[in-house]
């Protein structure tokens, strides 16, 4: 079956409170709206995933709060080691998935998730690793596919990106 793998960057936080660690920082109302639209664009285009691994970031838990209606039932690890990880830590991370699970989305962090999806990627769907390459957004979400890939052969330049999709913000009237 073919593997998908979602990177979700978190929405947009909230830097108000000076004294909050960057762990703890929440989402500010504009990523609030964004995370909003994000859900109705994975419920508008079926996508499902069987695993969520989510950063510990309140940024991103609330991230995943908000979209998780749209992405059936899937089994949900708030994992610690995504808050800091690299390239390789990430890489390292979806090598242990079980290979039960053929959709899974990484909600996280730039530039992590850019750097990830652009050293998975060895071909992508029209200007998607243009548009990566330049910037991941907050509440962009890359979608890559690996074929009959199993989780534990992922390397460098395995992938196909599907997709890059960044929400728009609400016009101002």
């Amino acid at each position: 079956m073919t593997k998908a793998l979602y990177l979700l960057r978190h929405a947009k936080s909230s830097w108000a409170d000076a004294t909050l660690s960057d762990r703890d920082r929440p989402l500010q109302a504009k990523g609030e709206r964004r995370a909003g639209r994000m859900r109705d664009y994975l419920a508008e285009n079926g996508i499902k995933v069987d695993l969520v691994l989510c950063s510990s970031a309140l940024r991103a838990r609330q991230t995943y709060d908000i979209v998780a209606p749209a992405l059936g039932k899937p089994e949900v690890r708030i994992d610690e080691r995504i808050y800091g990880a690299d390239v390789d830590d990430a890489i390292a991370l979806l090598r242990a998935v079980d290979e039960g699970h053929s959709h899974v989305m990484l909600v996280g962090h730039d530039p992590t998730l850019r750097l990830l999806a652009l050293t998975l990627a060895m071909t992508a769907t029209g200007d998607a690793k243009d548009r990566i390459d330049r910037k991941f957004p907050t509440s962009g979400l890359a979608t890559l596919t690996f074929g009959d890939a199993s989780w534990g052969a992922l390397s460098r330049g395995i992938g196909h990106l599907e997709a890059f999709h960044v929400p728009e913000d609400e016009p101002v009237a």
